[in-house]
């Protein structure tokens, strides 16, 4: 976690230090669908998120190679809960929630074939600090917000493709700490998002 931080601090130094030569912003409100790979045993609940959908906007500051590209999102996504009800009759009680959370990603990009072309490629890698707003509570199972950790800390890489205004970009998100407070499982996460860009 400290290494995160560290981490996190060192890119915004970079990213403020060269903002007087970054004279260009780009807007990019996106759209996309997630899917995550965290499984972990709660007590008698096991708990694995998979699909889910986002929402939220980058900036892409910067008219050269290098471009600094923070941003805002709304994550929600789906878990599903199972627990084993022990008793004469042996049950296995299952269904789903939501999870909502905030990321705020800070990447460094590099373009690869400009930005003034037809079709424009670039990569990107930083961080996404994570903030969990909320858990759909469901009456069988004692699953709430108390269960994850609020604050947690991802280290991401990603590409994307700009065609005229459109953008197509795909994120992977590896978990540097575990998402639930009392069980081991990093959430691990891939994003797809659709946006424009103006």
């Amino acid at each position: 976690m400290k290494q995160s931080a560290k981490l996190l601090f060192t890119l915004l130094a970079v990213a403020f230090l060269s903002l007087p030569a970054m004279a260009q912003v780009k807007v990019n409100p996106k759209v996309g669908v997630n899917f995550s790979g965290v499984d972990a045993q709660l007590q008698d609940i096991t708990a694995n998120a998979r699909v889910g959908w986002n929402a939220g906007l980058d900036l892409r500051i910067g008219n050269g190679f290098l471009f600094f590209n923070p941003g805002a999102h709304y994550y929600s996504y789906t878990a599903r809960l199972i627990k084993d009800v022990q008793g004469p009759n042996d049950v296995k009680l299952e269904d789903e929630t939501t999870i909502q959370n905030i990321k705020v990603p800070v990447n460094i990009g590099l373009r690869l074939t400009g930005d003034n072309g037809l079709i424009g490629l670039h990569v990107k890698g930083g961080v996404a600090p994570t903030m969990v707003l909320g858990v759909t509570e469901k009456q069988d199972f004692s699953f709430n917000k108390d269960d994850l950790n609020t604050f947690t800390m991802g280290a991401n890489i990603g590409a994307g493709i700009d065609f005229l205004v459109f953008t197509l970009d795909a994120n992977y998100e590896i978990g540097l700490n575990d998402f639930f407070k009392n069980a081991e499982g990093r959430n691990n996460m891939l994003t797809v998002s659709l946006g424009l860009k103006f």
